[in-house]
């Protein structure tokens, strides 16, 4: 169950359990109708303290799982952004280097290819993580396209540029995850990184 949709479900037993002890306190029809009618009233009761109880503990284990995950999920998202960088370098080096030059490109990118496969349902449930995760997948289109043989002549400027562009939006998404752990850590982890600067 999605966090909003249990929130919501929570607040409203909350509220009718409100509603009805307040009822029963102030209004005279709804006790003489209580009184009448104890069993109802009392699998009515029962059944919203038990909503109320069950979606309140399910809230607090929910948000305990996210906040012993949210350090994990984030050190696997450095990790997945290490080779990302590592992809793109590599990439942008052999395309420089022309063509029949000897390169790392397209085993950096079956790196990329077999962590993404690895990390994505780890990262997936975290909606910051699933952003960033996005952003490395259209990085990694760009990457493909920049080193294929199939692409069309004259396009290397802009697919360069694309690429460029594409690890920019996947350095914004790495930073939110990357606040999760202290910024001694991030930037010797990012230090690792091939032409990193740090960002």
């Amino acid at each position: 169950m999605r966090a909003w949709p249990r929130r919501a479900a929570a607040a409203a037993f909350a509220l009718a359990l409100v509603a009805l002890v307040v009822c029963d306190s102030t209004v005279g029809a709804v006790r003489s109708w209580g009184d009448g009618h104890a069993l109802t009233a009392s699998v009515v009761a029962n059944v919203v303290v038990l909503g109320v109880a069950g979606l309140v503990v399910d809230e607090v284990v929910a948000r305990r799982q996210r906040k012993d995950r949210s350090v994990s999920v984030a050190v696997q998202s450095l990790i997945v952004f290490d080779q990302t960088r590592r992809a793109a370098d590599a990439v942008v080096a052999e395309h420089q280097a022309g063509p029949g030059a000897p390169g790392q490109a397209h085993e950096e990118l079956r790196g990329l290819t077999s962590m993404l496969l690895t990390a994505s349902p780890n990262l997936f449930d975290d909606p910051q993580a699933r952003s960033f995760l996005d952003e490395v997948q259209r990085a990694t289109g760009a990457m493909v396209r920049l080193v294929s043989p199939a692409a069309a002549p004259g396009a290397d400027g802009e697919r360069l540029e694309a690429l460029t562009r594409a690890m920019a939006d996947v350095r914004d998404a790495m930073a939110p995850l990357a606040q999760r752990l202290s910024g001694v850590e991030v930037n010797a982890f990012l230090d690792r990184v091939p032409g990193s600067d740090g960002a």
